[in-house]
């Protein structure tokens, strides 16, 4: 009986007073029910983004202040950030919080962080901070779970605006070779009346982190958004289509035009927060160097090492292999430019960046890499094209054969990707690459031991002292000196300006390949900073394994780095295998650090 007096009363108040009264005006207002999640921090530190923490807790203030604005009787948000994001937390907050909300209401559900798309099965999970790349089917949140989820809530309120910025596929790594980035969310999602979503980017691109504007583009372009500027009327309404049309331009204005946000719209427009007219909007800070990556230059490439799938270690120098055979090979197209393997490994280890961010800070524009099997005598490989600014692939090929046939079966692939590059090399390239190999895989893999590009089994201890002369001056790469920036190598002759200095390098290297030949490891021992033990052994079972051996240094290129060279060569060897009786040709493109010491040049190794 109180219950119906009191509806009684309120409602003839109501009437008798000419207006829509306070009480029943507020109890007819919908509710704002906001859930922002963002995950910058992951167990998995390769996975880390920058901004994706802040974007959430952002996103969820912004919203926050309409509970004074009008529109809503009240405004509820609930923030997940970093270790709050589990699996569990996401899938409950969309039930038990969410799960509140009533059929007058509107749910904003923000989301930030990696999305990505299982190769092996098919499947879309978004990466939680739990998530790495091996756990993220048990610790993903399976994007049909989602969707499941967010369809439960859909038929509960009256409209849903969903906005996702899971396309930081930059940070996926080449190491993650089961893993794209999930760079479509709207097909993985069933439309229905009263849902609104906007994706970060178009599929395809790389959702972009600012420094200056301590936040994404995309989230930058909604706050200013939500502030005011997507206010296109000026009646102090910012609407769903208004938000979405001015985030579309916004990050487009941000990007550079490098990416490009995109909508999906089911039913009738909705009014999403308000605003004060002519509501001052802080202006947008002015990007800084440090907030891209400059341009990467046009067929820069770079190989990096290939993944052993069966984790079998006996056969893990074949990574080493193929990225030296790889690198091989692409120097030799003239409209290639190939970036030493050891340049990007020491940048990557001096200062502490993953390959993509070195391959960015280098300014190349794509990388290959891969992974291999070997199963009895049998080996599978498989190649990839990455675009390093964005971390997608750009296209794949796969071979398999005998793992005697491992020269052959890498030149086809390699073939494989000059197509895939749309890079046509010239018909003496071409040639060369396809030439059917004379090549041994024993002693290919004594040499690439013997240039310290592949592990050598460990050696027995000795006493034998190594050769060195004098102590050793750290060079300019160690002291940590930055890398010279856009240095290729792939010359068809020696580059110098004609120094002394440089003069006597190539005498060195003259040195050097004439000690080869002559199978003098007491020579060579001089021509070395350092000559261990286990490098001695190597050559001396490459030598009695080689007859009438024959060594050609080809496309020399020298490089100053502070006081040192960076030398980049082809070495070619051509001899009789003692066992076999067959002619053998092996080529490898080496990298090497020259450095002076008292009156003389020595090989310090890699760079």
């Amino acid at each position: 009986m109180c219950g119906q007096l009191i509806i009684f009363l309120v409602t003839m108040t109501g009437v008798i007073g000419g207006r829509p009264d306070a009480f029943a005006a507020a109890a007819q207002k919908p509710v704002l029910w906001v859930l922002s999640i963002g995950v910058s921090r992951y167990q998995d530190n390769a996975l880390n983004l920058q901004f994706a923490d802040a974007d959430a807790k952002a996103i969820s203030t912004a919203f926050d202040t309409q509970r004074d604005n009008g529109i809503y009787r009240e405004t509820k948000t609930l923030t997940l950030t970093n270790e709050q994001v589990t699996r569990d937390s996401i899938l409950n907050s969309m039930s038990r919080f969410l799960g509140q909300a009533g059929p007058d209401d509107i749910v904003v559900i923000f989301v930030a962080g990696h999305g990505v798309q299982d190769r092996s099965t098919g499947s879309y999970y978004f990466l939680p901070a739990t998530a790495t790349k091996e756990n993220h089917v048990t610790a993903g949140v399976r994007m049909s779970d989602f969707d499941e989820m967010l369809r439960v809530v859909r038929q509960s309120v009256r409209g849903v605006v969903l906005m996702m910025d899971t396309c930081h596929s930059g940070a996926l790594r080449v190491g993650a070779p089961g893993l794209v980035s999930m760079d479509d969310p709207a097909a993985r999602l069933t439309a229905s009346e009263g849902f609104f979503l906007l994706a970060a980017t178009k599929p395809g691109e790389e959702s972009k982190e600012y420094p200056s504007l301590r936040h994404g583009a995309f989230t930058y372009a909604l706050l200013e958004g939500l502030q005011g500027k997507a206010d296109a009327d000026g009646d102090g309404i910012v609407s769903v289509s208004e938000l979405f049309g001015y985030v579309t331009r916004a990050v487009a204005e941000i990007s550079s035009d490098t990416q490009h946000p995109y909508s999906k719209v089911e039913g009738t427009d909705l009014r999403l927060v308000s605003v004060r007219p002519g509501a001052t909007v802080l202006p947008r800070p002015s990007l800084t160097k440090a907030d891209s990556s400059a341009a990467a230059v046009p067929n820069t490439i770079a190989v990096m090492e290939f993944s052993n799938v069966r984790n079998d270690t006996d056969h893990d120098w074949v990574g080493s292999a193929l990225r030296v055979a790889f690198n091989t090979e692409l120097n030799k197209v003239g409209a290639l430019n190939v970036y030493a393997p050891e340049l990007i490994d020491r940048l990557i280890k001096t200062r502490g960046v993953d390959q993509l961010s070195a391959a960015q800070q280098l300014q190349i524009d794509r990388l290959v890499t891969g992974s291999f099997s070997v199963v009895g005598t049998a080996i599978r490989i498989d190649a990839r094209i990455i675009y390093a600014e964005s971390g997608l692939q750009e296209g794949s090929d796969s071979v398999q054969g005998e793992l005697n046939d491992f020269f052959d079966l890498q030149k086809r692939l390699v073939l494989s990707m000059l197509r895939r590059l749309r890079v046509n090399p010239s018909p003496e390239e071409g040639q060369s690459i396809g030439k059917k190999s004379t090549s041994d895989v024993n002693a290919y893999r004594l040499l690439l031991e013997s240039e310290d590009l592949v592990d050598a089994p460990p050696a027995k201890p000795t006493a034998t002292p190594r050769a060195r002369t004098a102590p050793r001056r750290r060079s300019a790469l160690e002291n940590g000196l930055p890398l010279v920036s856009g240095w290729f190598i792939g010359t068809a002759e020696a580059q110098t300006s004609g120094e002394p200095r440089e003069a006597e390098v190539l005498a060195l290297m003259q040195s050097y390949r004439e000690a080869l030949e002559a199978r003098d490891l007491d020579r060579l021992a001089t021509l070395y900073v350092e000559f261990p033990q286990r490098r001695r052994d190597t050559l001396r079972q490459y030598f009695e394994s080689s007859r009438n051996l024959k060594v050609e240094i080809a496309d020399v290129k020298l490089t100053p780095q502070g006081d040192d060279f960076i030398v980049s060569y082809t070495r070619r060897d051509s001899f009789i295998d003692e066992k076999s009786g067959k002619p053998v040709e092996l080529e490898v493109r080496l990298t090497r650090l020259a450095v002076r010491l008292g009156d003389t040049w020595r090989m310090a190794g890699k760079p």
